[in-house]
C-alpha cells in the first residue's frame, strides 16, 4: 500500500506540530502548576460530565433502558472524578508512565514515516536521529516516573517542543520529495513537458 498524501495532510501536520510546540512551552514554563492541576482538572471534568449525564437520565422519562445505562455511566464518571481529585498524587505517578509512553509512540511514528518516505528519495541520516532522541527520551521518562516530577514535566515539555519542530521539518522534507517524485513521473508520461504545480493525492 502506498502512503496517501495531499496538501491537506501536510496542513494537518503543521497544526499538530504547532500545538505540540505550544504545549511544550506551557510545560517548560509552568511545570509545577501543570503537575498540580492537570489530574485535578481531569477529575473535575469527569465529575461535571457525570453529573450532567445523571441529571439528563433522570429527566428522560420515556426511554427507560437508555436512561438506566446513562445513569450508570454518569455515576461511574462521578466516582472516577472523585478518585482522581482525592488521589491526585497517585494518578500523577501514573501520568508519568503515560507521558513516557506518548514520547515512545511519537518517536516510533516518526521512524515509520521516514522509513516509508525512502521510496520518494534520499532521506538524510540526521533526520533519523531526531525520532531516536525522542524515543530514548520516552524510555527515560517511562523508566523514572517517581523521580522529581517537576523535572520530568519540564523534560517532557522540552522534548515535546523538539518533537514539534523536528516533525515539522521532516514532514516538510518528505512533502518536497513526494512533490518532486510526482512531477518527475508526470513529465515522463507527457514526454518531458513542463508540469504546473498542483495538489495531488496518491492512492493504492
Amino acid at each position: 500500500m502506498q502512503i496517501i498524501y495531499t496538501s491537506g495532510n501536510y496542513k494537518k501536520t503543521v497544526v499538530k506540530s504547532v500545538v505540540a510546540i505550544v504545549l511544550g512551552l506551557v510545560l517548560v514554563l509552568w511545570p509545577t502548576e501543570v503537575l498540580n492541576y492537570t489530574v485535578k482538572i481531569i477529575g473535575a471534568v469527569f465529575c461535571v460530565t457525570g453529573i450532567v449525564s445523571f441529571l439528563v437520565s433522570l429527566r428522560d422519562q420515556e426511554e427507560r433502558s437508555a436512561r438506566g445505562l446513562t445513569s450508570f455511566n454518569g455515576i461511574g464518571s462521578i466516582i472516577l472524578g472523585i478518585l482522581l481529585w482525592s488521589m491526585a498524587d497517585f494518578f500523577t505517578n501514573m501520568l508519568m508512565y503515560l507521558l513516557g509512553f506518548i514520547l515512545i509512540v511519537a518517536g516510533i511514528g516518526q521512524l515509520v514515516m521516514l522509513t516509508s518516505a525512502r521510496k520518494f528519495g534520499h532521506i538524510a541520516p540526521l533526520s533519523y536521529l531526531f525520532p531516536v532522541i525522542i524515543l530514548l527520551a520516552g524510555v527515560i521518562v517511562f523508566a523514572n516516573p517517581f523521580s522529581a516530577k517537576e523535572g520530568i514535566i519540564t523534560f517532557f515539555g522540552a522534548v515535546t517542543i523538539f518533537y514539534g519542530i523536528t516533525d515539522l521539518i521532516n514532514h516538510y522534507k518528505v512533502n518536497q520529495l513526494r512533490k518532486e517524485t510526482h512531477e518527475a513521473e508526470q513529465q515522463q508520461r507527457m514526454g518531458g513537458g513542463e508540469i504546473e504545480d498542483a495538489d495531488y493525492e496518491e492512492i493504492e
